[in-house]
């Protein structure tokens, strides 16, 4: 049987987190949107285990090369201070990281989910109105790989009915409790009500599908808006303007001392070039990767 470090984390302090578990029910949910397949308690026990880990790891190092470092004595208090301070600021972070991860994660989920949901919509809309059972329905999208991150949440539904023996509206609702896109959460929800009701899950399917194509068609708009702005922006910023310096630098080289602000001609046109065109560049990747795509 192999032992993973969280199997040996809960073993180990389980008993002991017994208090501490209620503080992290927030976790619980993060953990799920997130797709993190770790048991919460485990996970837990697994951040503790290693703060614990990396406190005293960090305190060891420190004691060892810090006196190096800095020609402290090795046996001194300043040492053992410095140490334990170090120790204390690296457990704190790992503690953080390791609490941070699942809402990242599912955060890096949500986008994924809402780019496939118009197809997913359309996909079930196209199903239900073939008068598919809804069983049916819902384990041909689980099957369906290239949707990457949105097929996990209808494999978790199959799950559920599969493995633990839930009927389908009741896995549907308790896992649209935990998707961690919004919208999928409304379609699904609705879907369900919409059965409980005695509605036509096809046209409320049809329905809700055309408003997300909408919504999806409105922000693609907005992305194109968007980057048509940037164009401009980049032409003016990298085009324009290094030329407009370039002549600058030059006619105020020709008829001054050939010197600005106690800087060559020649240096200011290396910067510019070198180090100014390729940092603005940078920054206009980097905030174009910010778009939806």
């Amino acid at each position: 049987m192999k032992l993973e470090l969280w199997t040996i984390a809960y073993e180990k302090l389980n008993k002991k987190l017994g208090k501490l578990y209620p503080q992290f029910q927030e976790l619980h949910i993060q953990l799920k949107q997130g797709g993190v397949l770790i048991a919460f308690k485990a996970y837990i026990a697994l951040m503790i285990l290693t703060s614990i880990l990396v406190f005293a790891g960090t305190i060891i190092l420190s004691l060892l090369f810090l006196p190096l470092l800095g020609r402290i004595p090795f046996l001194s208090v300043t040492n053992f201070v410095f140490s334990l301070s170090a120790g204390s600021t690296a457990a704190l972070a790992a503690l953080m990281v390791m609490y941070l991860y699942p809402g990242l994660k599912a955060s890096g989920r949500r986008g994924p989910i809402d780019k496939n949901l118009p197809y997913i919509a359309s996909f079930l809309t196209l199903l239900s109105s073939s008068n598919v059972p809804p069983s049916v329905i819902f384990d041909s999208v689980a099957t369906i790989d290239t949707l990457k991150e949105a097929h996990l949440e209808f494999n978790n539904i199959i799950r559920d009915i599969q493995i633990f023996g839930n009927d389908l509206l009741t896995s549907i609702m308790d896992n649209a409790k935990l998707t961690p896109n919004d919208q999928l959460r409304e379609l699904l929800i609705g879907y369900v009500a919409t059965i409980k009701t005695g509605g036509s899950p096809t046209e409320y399917l049809k329905i809700t599908s055309e408003k997300i194509t909408r919504e999806r068609i409105g922000k693609l708009d907005m992305m194109l808006e968007s980057l048509s702005a940037m164009a401009e922006i980049y032409i003016m910023m990298l085009v324009a303007a290094p030329l407009l310096f370039a002549v600058l630098f030059v006619t105020l080289g020709m008829i001054g001392s050939g010197t600005i602000a106690g800087m060559g001609i020649g240096t200011l046109l290396y910067l510019m070039t070198y180090l100014g065109i390729p940092i603005i560049g940078a920054i206009m990747i980097v905030i174009m990767s910010t778009f939806e795509k």
